[in-house]
């Protein structure tokens, strides 16, 4: 067999022998090489894991927070119209309202209704009138539902207790949502 040289180098004749050129094989699956290069798998997949694991709980955990958050705050949107366009709605069935509409675990408690005081300008906590058949909050005025400390459980568990607002397990999440009455 005769070499053939072509820019400087020489190269076995043959039918495939400039495909062959640049390639190297695999060292034999005993030497040393080869469990240097599995070492240095495991070493990879030992780093990458635990950020993809980070990164896949993350986002889970966020969705998770997220929804909750968007349904305490049509939770809080549905009470304060019910509040502001239905002149004659209590105290009692706006905060229904607002259970309704958010999530099924939001307690009367949570849900805090308020209006602004046009004197003080503070926000005053709203009740009935006289009779128990509308709330006190005159004609043109502010109202204010908010649903506050809504436990958020985290799915994740102690996975991202450095978020503020994080205690026992749960993130406290909460809404509010302000309308002039009309």
């Amino acid at each position: 067999m005769h070499a053939e040289v072509t820019g400087g180098r020489s190269q076995p004749e043959g039918r495939h022998s400039s495909r062959l050129a640049g390639l190297r094989l695999p060292p034999p699956p005993g030497s040393r090489k080869s469990g240097r290069r599995r070492g240095a798998a495991l070493v990879e997949f030992v780093i990458v894991v635990p950020l993809l694991l980070l990164l896949v709980l993350g986002i889970m955990e966020f969705g998770m927070i997220m929804h909750d958050y968007i349904m305490l705050a049509q939770g809080a949107r549905e009470a304060v119209m019910r509040g502001a366009r239905h002149p004659g709605a209590p105290v009692e069935k706006i905060k229904e309202r607002a259970m309704e509409a958010s999530l099924p675990t939001v307690t009367p408690d949570m849900v805090q209704i308020t209006a602004l005081d046009p004197n003080k300008g503070n926000w005053v906590a709203v009740g009935d009138d006289a009779t128990g058949q509308s709330n006190n909050v005159p004609s043109d005025g502010i109202i204010r539902v908010t649903i506050k400390d809504y436990p958020h459980h985290m799915v994740t568990r102690a996975f991202f207790s450095w978020l503020p607002g994080y205690e026992n397990g749960s993130l406290k999440l909460g809404s509010s949502l302000t309308m002039r009455k009309e």
